[in-house]
């Protein structure tokens, strides 16, 4: 069973009832270089450059020019194919063999999307080699069409909608998908034996804001064609939206964790009132913190359970996810942040059952800033949803200081796609946040909350002794808080740490922080945190 990739384009439109993503532009530089055709392997011939070997400046001053003109939307496909469904779409097929580097001694391949459905902007492509920089121009003989008649109505100039580039990763000799940059300016990686889950952007405008979210989106890219012996690929990117025009360097380098590194510069036209940097969009309907959840056989589905901070301080903080039946949007102090992330820590498919979309094989994301970002906070959007397909979950920092226009802006991270924690190993982690509702006395109405932490890793194996383990919990606001207690968890190899929250406490959210702390008071866990509302 297929999952289709629209989760991020629905989840602007639909989820927050927004207005439909406005087109965005495919501009014409007129400082680019002549662009060519390129020959059937694929190699670019002769772009009428200087001898200069193209570069991130180059795109930099793509970005700074394209700033500088009015921002204009670009005309979009035919209407046959805006029509088509998901599995319309899904029909039309790029030919396995017709891939970017083919049966030659390049490392990479690159595949590429067909326009149609969700997916109406089609993107200027380019390839830089020995030769220089050319276009790369849309062949629908690529493609293998359901009929001859859709076939023969496709433009032939219509371009392509993205693409996905492959690498050896699980097999040798075979390649499979490492990253792929699909819709607006999403994009998302994967490492050795990992499944297709929560993805990338390359910037975030207004995310949850009353006058609607502007969706920036990539309108051009560069590919690099790697070396026989080239072990990282880099791509290049122009970003454009009403607000924005952006420079972009995507690094490369897969593994059993697959790393994305990415520089960007920014031009503003417009004041920004929240720009998200680095920001991460995922799925999460329901876990074992659900205190009500879907009638569903599955005991758990999401793509990600939860969001992982490394503070400047030293802190590391970990927020279990939810599905809330309303708007939530909870802010975090991120001042010169070490590292931010939604992860998936379950991974264990009894958990889930599901066959089909496989949730235990779904990537994290670990971003690690390059530099210090400075004063800032991340900023995490949780949205009701009843429906996996969409994207209800959002991640991004947001500096401190206002963006004003006729900024230039500068940052870099990495994107670690992986299956791996981001604790370090002398500490304990959060394995699992069990929250349901208790009676205190049998027989009595159900007014209480139990919570149940399973906190694993660290020294905790090796601590028996109860004195040696403190439970810590405590509350943002005054509220009752019951019955805490730690005890060792045979079953896990770790401790639980367990306490009782009275309903009545929750005439207004309660904001929670636990962690479990040795015998001079010192952290042996990450913090917990946590929402519970009335």
């Amino acid at each position: 069973m297929k999952r289709r990739w629209s989760r991020g384009l629905l989840w602007g439109c639909v989820v927050f009832g927004l207005a439909a993503i406005a087109p965005l532009s495919l501009a014409q530089d007129s400082s680019a270089a002549a662009e060519q055709e390129q020959s059937d392997d694929g190699s670019a011939s002769d772009a009428g450059s200087t001898g200069e070997a193209f570069g991130y400046e180059a795109v930099v001053a793509k970005a700074k020019a394209r700033a500088d003109k009015a921002y204009a939307a670009p005309s979009g496909i035919p209407d046959f194919l805006e029509e088509l469904d998901w599995a319309g779409l899904d029909r039309i097929q790029f030919k396995r063999d017709q891939a970017l580097w083919h049966d030659s001694d390049r490392p990479f391949e690159a595949m590429f999307y067909h326009p149609g459905s969700y997916y109406t902007h089609p993107v200027s492509i380019r390839l830089i080699n020995a030769n220089g920089e050319g276009r790369f121009a849309f062949d629908k003989n690529r493609f293998s069409y359901p009929d001859d008649k859709m076939r023969e109505r496709v433009p032939d100039d219509l371009g392509y909608a993205g693409f996905k580039l492959l690498h050896e990763l699980n097999h040798p000799e075979k390649m499979d998908e490492v990253l792929s940059f699909l819709g607006a300016s999403y994009f998302r990686g994967l490492g050795a034996d990992q499944h297709y889950g929560l993805s990338a952007r390359g910037l975030a405008i207004d995310t949850g804001s009353d006058d609607g979210e502007e969706f920036p989106a990539f309108t051009d890219f560069w590919l690099v064609e790697p070396a026989a012996d080239d072990d990282t690929m880099t791509v290049f990117a122009l970003l454009d939206s009403p607000s924005v025009a952006g420079a972009y360097r995507f690094e490369l380098e897969p593994g059993d964790a697959t790393v994305t590194h990415v520089e960007m510069t920014l031009f503003t036209r417009k004041a920004i009132d929240k720009l998200g940097i680095a920001p991460l969009t995922s799925m999460f309907m329901w876990g074992e913190n659900s205190l009500s959840r879907l009638d569903d056989y599955r005991p758990e589905a999401h793509d990600s359970d939860g969001l992982l901070i490394s503070a400047a301080n030293g802190e590391w903080l970990w927020r279990p996810l939810v599905n809330p039946q309303t708007l939530w949007m909870n802010q975090f102090s991120a001042e010169n942040v070490r590292g931010f992330g939604l992860l998936q820590r379950d991974r264990d498919f009894d958990h889930y059952q599901d066959l089909d979309y496989e949730y235990e094989r779904r990537p994290n994301a670990w971003i690690t800033p390059d530099g210090d970002w400075g004063a800032g906070r991340l900023e995490l959007v949780q949205i009701p949803s009843d429906s996996e397909v969409n994207d209800n979950i959002a991640l991004y920092w947001i500096p401190k200081e206002s963006v004003k226009a006729g900024q230039r802006l500068h940052y870099a991270y990495d994107i670690k796609w992986s299956t791996e924690g981001a604790v370090p190993n002398s500490l304990g982690h959060a394995q699992a946040s069990r929250i349901g509702r208790a009676a205190t006395v049998p027989g009595q109405p159900r007014n209480t909350i139990r919570v149940a932490i399973e906190f694993v890793g660290g020294e905790l194996g090796g601590l028996e002794d109860s004195a040696a383990v403190q439970p810590r919990v405590n509350a943002l606001r005054d509220a009752t808080i019951n019955n805490i207690q730690a005890v060792r968890n045979p079953h896990t190899g770790g401790w639980r740490l367990t306490f009782l929250v009275p309903t009545d406490s929750l005439d207004s959210p309660l904001e929670l922080r636990a962690y479990l702390a040795g015998k001079e008071g010192g952290a042996l866990t990450e913090t917990w945190s946590y929402a519970l509302k009335p």
